[in-house]
């Protein structure tokens, strides 16, 4: 929904915004610009924007902190185990 300062982009634009985007003009602003749809961004609406690719990236990062910390301890463990072991 265009607010008081847009406009309606004239027929010139009319294929400047991309899947389905609408397209919209500031007075004062020579280039148009798009509002998307669900599911899109970009300054023409050209890339589709996955909202579970964000939280796949933050539960990879999870698992690759919580494996690193797993290896962390056994790594200290098994150095315990052998300064103990060779210290006595």
């Amino acid at each position: 929904m265009p607010t008081d300062h847009e406009e309606p982009c004239g027929p010139s634009h009319k294929s400047f915004c991309l899947n389905g985007g609408l397209c919209y003009m500031i007075p004062t602003i020579p280039s148009p610009f798009c509002r998307c749809i669900e599911n899109y961004t970009g300054a023409r609406c050209e890339e589709v924007f996955l909202p579970s690719s964000s939280i796949q990236t933050k539960n990879n990062l999870f698992e690759a902190f919580m494996a690193l910390a797993v290896l962390v301890t056994l790594i200290i463990g098994a150095f315990y185990f052998l300064c103990s072991n060779t210290c006595t």
